[in-house]
């Protein structure tokens, strides 16, 4: 019954017992309504494909594999440049940390000099000072919701 309706000989080029027993067996009736339907649905499915050429299809393999390794490459090369930065950020901290008091406070001297006088008073000191640790809050939230999502964007393979 089934090698019948796929080879579509159903039911003009088949057994006359064959059709005699799928008009007597409900089942097999059944059978045959289900399975004509899905073939249909197969045959309108198959009519409706848009196959791209093979031009297009072997273009588009091409690009994708250029994407892929270039994406391959530079996954290292971004990991470098991360421990890089880190590193340079722990160099300028240490040298910080190493150079002596007195030159500190004749650097000090020499930005003070760059700078001009400004006069603060205690009013507008301290609406800075209440905005100082809000901002840093601010900043701080921001990079912990931000870091993970350039992590993950940075590590995704697409």
């Amino acid at each position: 019954m089934l090698d019948a309706l796929s080879a579509r000989r159903w039911p003009d080029r088949c057994d006359a017992d064959l059709r005699a027993h799928v008009a007597s067996c409900d089942i097999c009736a059944d059978l045959v309504d289900v399975a004509t339907a899905l073939l249909d649905d197969h045959d309108v499915a198959w009519r409706d494909a848009r196959v791209p050429p093979s031009g297009v299809v072997w273009w588009r393999a091409q690009l994708r594999a250029r994407e892929d390794a270039a994406r391959a490459a530079a996954r290292p090369l971004a990991f470098i440049q991360g421990v890089a930065a880190s590193v340079a950020v722990w160099l300028v901290v240490a040298l910080v940390r190493a150079v002596p008091p007195a030159y500190l406070s004749t650097w000090r001297a020499w930005v003070t000099e760059l700078v001009p006088d400004i006069t603060v008073r205690m009013p507008d000191m301290a609406r800075v000072a209440g905005a100082v640790p809000l901002s840093i809050l601010v900043l701080l939230a921001a990079w912990l919701v931000l870091a993970p999502v350039a992590i993950y964007f940075a590590a995704v393979d697409e």
